[in-house]
């Protein structure tokens, strides 16, 4: 193989990984962000677990 067919199959399969991690880890990354909104909204504005959880999902929707 030459070096220039190495390198654009190194940078396909660096570009498909991405991709795959990126898809994988996302779901985690939204619960994440979730947790932590939920957590600011009960202590900071004292509303109750119910209605945190209900405006984070609504707030954290809108902004995807």
């Amino acid at each position: 193989m030459s070096k220039n067919s190495k390198n654009i199959l190194l940078l396909i399969v660096l570009i498909l990984s991405l991709f795959f991690v990126t898809k994988k880890y996302s779901h985690y990354n939204l619960q994440k962000s979730l947790s932590a909104c939920i957590l600011y909204q009960t202590q900071s504005t004292k509303l109750n677990n119910k209605d945190a959880t209900e405006y984070c999902k609504r707030e954290i929707n809108t902004s995807k």
